[in-house]
């Protein structure tokens, strides 16, 4: 019975590994270039207290689902932006995105226990080096469409 939940575990433990998508290295290394007048908004969650994937949303327009562990990112034009949390209605986080940049945010959720979830905290994380760097063991989960 031990062997056998032995390898019910080890095949989960693959299938999970199968489902997790690249690493950011291996997707900044292999993303398009930008096109003229776009820039490129990178969203992540490298850590929170809760398993909620509250949709992300970038200047009304749904983009992603914030998921723990998990990185997204879309090309937008140059322009001004806010991103907030489908679940809130708050002021959001608002920045610039310049033509060939890049802008990272990203969100914590911690929680008030093992069913309640408060509001989400998104940052514009500067400079882009740390964000790179918190982002490094992140998988890619894919944008909306």
């Amino acid at each position: 019975m031990a062997r056998f939940l032995k390898l019910l575990l080890l095949a989960a433990v693959a299938l999970l590994a199968a489902c997790a998508g690249p690493q950011y290295g291996d997707v900044v290394r292999n993303a398009p270039p930008l096109k003229p007048g776009e820039g490129r908004v990178y969203v992540y969650m490298a850590e929170g207290g809760t398993n909620i994937q509250p949709k992300i949303r970038l200047n009304g327009e749904v983009i992603g689902r914030a998921k723990v562990g998990m990185f997204f990112y879309v090309d937008r034009p140059a322009g001004n932006y806010v991103v907030t949390d489908l679940l809130w209605t708050g002021a959001g986080l608002s920045f610039t995105l310049p033509a060939g940049e890049t802008r990272y945010v990203t969100m914590t959720a911690p929680s008030l226990g093992s069913t309640s979830y408060v509001k989400g905290n998104l940052v514009l994380v500067d400079p882009p080096a740390e964000a790179q760097r918190q982002m490094l063991p992140l998988h890619y989960g894919g944008a909306a469409r």
